[in-house]
């Protein structure tokens, strides 16, 4: 009975939802699908064709419509909703393919309607629904809907795309705004709306001219668009893999789904999906022309460095999707009845609500960035009252027309901050008046500055007293120079009191001045000295991440370490010298030689304060040399196990060395692996290379050396082994055992 009443349940729900009138949000629908899986599995009986969960697509809205066979079946993803159930596809798809190199392919899932468009001899021809998989509902009528698919394209042969048609946030609200004004239902939320909007009736089935007249009217009010991410027939596609066929696809001026990355390793795409959810995606360029294959340090760098642009999206999402890339390979995967074996989605729990604006606020960064704050009345969002969040910058304000006193919707998916979705405009019943973004600085008054190309705007002033708090407390963190308790409310009162101007007013502290201090006792006097005392042991790659160098984080700042191998070589280099180091571009290579050309007075009186037996101040590659030596002779302390709020160890068998991972690790994820090494001041590389000097097999995959069923990084160590260039090879236990 349980599992009748889910299958009704979910028809129903999915009914309303082409209707564009679904009463219950993507994660419920979600939970209640999970839940009859468990419950048809759990009985043991015959699951029925017409069950939910072996439907594809969606159901018959209008028995009108023309049902069309697809050239090839439009299937279903796979949904998965925790890193596990990823790890588990891999291992179903390593069990077929074996031990053959993939590439992976992580897109947006874009929360909109699947459709199928087909070109023929370059013009638009067809226009299907996904259906059951197998047919899907002619919408070609509804096309001129679509506002940014082009009618014609340079291509002769038959082309059939696939993806998802969609509608802006900003569109929904015009649209709104409009139905307010002529006393109309208001629409929910862009998705509803997209699946209602393509089931509009057939101009071409009217009554008479007044009805069709009023059909294409609303067609012109109801503004949808399409991203491409799929291959239906391969008639007309020279592509071999799915990367290819998006480039192949832009050329032809067909809008192809943003953000795409391209990844050499599962694993690497995993970490992607795991940062994805926790910090947002990188600022990227949506044109395949400027993307690359991405590797996990990149992944790391541009997380930890650049901001998200999960809160500028003007379209939702509802997760990201997996794909091999080759598609000989995903031949060799096929297909079950509902989904293919080379495709799956990761999504997350999405919460959505309703509440007021009550105030704009502006925050100063440590580069100086000024960031707006919304001030929210308070709502209840996966278990946590949201108050605050994130406006990003000045243009999401005029573009989402953001104005105080508005009643917004507010989202948070996964661990993302909470996000403005949109402005419900029709429920501002008074006039609100524009969001203006200051002018000046709110701390220190100096006129701020838009940057130039960006979107950001900024406070030139190095000396700003809100730039130094944040920049203050990043040099303290656990991540910089791991200065315990000195906290975010203690560097407020020192740079208050006038006691800390400068990084190098922080070693000039004394016990007796600190002592003093408003809820400062003796002890934690004492303990601050002490741990200020310690930071000065750690070396370049942390001194160097601790300057808040706009561009340059802790991957950068090990980079630059590794390669000039001194502070003082660093200083003297050129812009062209930098630029020269391995992912340093020309943009971040310009901003870190105008800190050492702006920021000499500032350093120089840093390292006089921290004096001349601070660690960063030594040369890297003699240190390395003594390491070298003392690891030869096994003299490496069990006390020196490394902790990531101790400072890289110049006594470790992986300083200054480049180790590469393969096979999957038991013990700990590849993203903390990484973190070992680099804290004991190594570099983790993606591919094996001249300069490699460990290889690393998890211990799932691990085969001794000489056997058959290596890895490509095990052939590849192996073959440059031969060749001169000895690389040693760690099981998993042996790598711990080293830590």
């Amino acid at each position: 009975m349980q599992i009748e009443i889910l299958r009704q349940q979910l028809q129903e729900y999915d009914r309303l939802y082409r209707l564009g009138e679904s009463p219950i949000t993507d994660t419920e629908f979600d939970r209640l699908s999970q839940e009859l899986i468990r419950l048809e599995k759990q009985s043991g009986l015959p699951i029925p064709a017409e069950s939910p969960t072996q439907r594809v697509g969606d159901v018959v809205i209008d028995p009108t419509q023309t049902r069309v066979e697809h050239s090839v079946p439009m299937l279903s993803i796979e949904n998965t909703f925790n890193i596990d159930e990823l790890r588990d596809f891999e291992k179903r798809v390593k069990k077929k393919l074996g031990n053959e190199p993939t590439a992976w392919i992580v897109e947006l899932k874009i929360d909109g309607v699947a459709a199928s468009l087909v070109y023929e001899n370059g013009i638009f021809m067809q226009a299907l629904t996904r259906g059951d998989g197998r047919a899907g509902d002619d919408i070609t009528f509804n096309f001129d809907m679509v506002i940014d698919m082009p009618r014609q394209i340079e291509n002769k042969n038959r082309i059939e795309v696939r993806g998802e048609i969609y509608m802006l946030n900003s569109d929904l609200t015009l649209l709104n705004e409009e139905q307010q004004r002529r006393g109309e239902k208001i629409y929910k939320n862009a998705r509803n709306l997209t699946a209602g909007t393509i089931s509009l009736k057939d101009p071409g089935k009217a009554k008479n001219e007044k009805e069709r007249q009023g059909i294409l009217a609303e067609h012109q009010r109801r503004k949808l668009r399409f991203f491409a991410h799929s291959v239906g027939s391969h008639e007309g596609i020279q592509a071999k893999t799915h990367w290819d066929f998006l480039q192949e696809l832009e050329t032809l001026g067909i809008p192809i789904t943003p953000y795409a990355k391209r990844f050499t390793a599962f694993d690497e795409a995993v970490g992607y999906c795991e940062a994805f959810y926790s910090s947002g995606f990188p600022v990227a360029d949506t044109s395949t022309a400027d993307r690359s294959t991405t590797s996990t340090s990149s992944i790391e760098q541009t997380i930890a460095e650049r901001t998200s642009q999960l809160e500028e999206l003007d379209f939702e999402i509802d997760g990201l999707v997996l794909k091999i890339d080759d598609f000989v390979q995903r031949e060799q995967l096929g297909t079950t009845e509902h989904h293919p074996h080379w495709a799956i989605a990761y999504k997350v729990e999405r919460y959505e609500a309703l509440t007021t604006l009550r105030d704009i606020i502006v925050q100063v960064g440590k580069t100086g960035t000024i960031t707006p704050v919304a001030l929210l009345e308070g709502i209840e969002l996966a278990g946590t009252t949201v108050s605050r969040a994130s406006l990003h910058n000045a243009e999401e304000i005029e573009r989402k027309d953001i104005r105080v006193g508005d009643v917004v919707v507010v989202e948070k998916a996964g661990k993302i901050i909470p996000r403005i979705v949109r402005v419900e405009k029709h429920l501002r019943t008074k006039k609100l008046e524009p969001y203006l973004f200051p002018t000046a600085c709110p701390v220190c008054a100096s006129p701020v500055a838009k940057d130039e190309g960006g979107v950001y705007i900024r406070c030139p002033n190095t000396r700003c007293p809100a730039q130094f708090k944040e920049k203050l407390r990043y040099f303290a963190s656990r991540n910089a120079m791991d200065i315990e308790g000195l906290g975010e409310k203690l560097i407020e009162q020192l740079v208050d009191a006038g006691l800390v101007r400068s990084f190098g007013d922080l070693y000039r502290l004394e016990w007796n001045v600190l002592k003093n201090i408003d809820r400062m006792a003796e002890k934690s006097a004492t303990n601050l000295i002490n741990a200020i005392a310690k930071s000065k042991s750690n070396e370049l790659p942390r001194f160097l991440n601790a300057l808040s160098i706009r561009h340059v984080g802790n991957r950068t700042a090990m980079l630059l370490s590794r390669h000039f191998g001194s502070l003082d070589r660093l200083r003297r280099a050129s812009e062209a010298e930098i630029a020269e180091v391995d992912e340093i571009g020309q943009i971040m290579a310009k901003s870190i030689f105008n800190f050492f050309c702006y920021e000499q007075e500032t350093l120089d009186d840093l390292l006089d304060a921290m004096g001349e037996d601070a660690m960063c101040r030594q040369d890297i590659k003699e240190s390395a040399t003594a390491n070298e030596n003392t690891a030869q002779v096994g003299m490496i302390s069990s006390l020196e196990v490394v902790d990531r709020s101790v400072g890289h160890k110049p006594d470790s068998i992986f300083y200054g060395k480049n180790v590469v991972f393969t096979g999957t690790m038991s013990s700990m994820t590849r993203s903390i692996a990484r973190q070992k090494i680099e804290t004991v001041g190594g570099i983790v590389s993606d591919s094996i290379r001249k300069d490699t000097d460990f290889l690393v097999i998890g211990q799932q995959d691990y085969r001794i050396v000489g056997e058959s069923g290596m890895s490509n990084k095990q052939r590849k160590a192996v073959e440059m082994a031969r060749k001169g260039s000895p690389i040693e090879i760690l099981s998993e236990e042996e790598f711990l055992k080293i830590l």
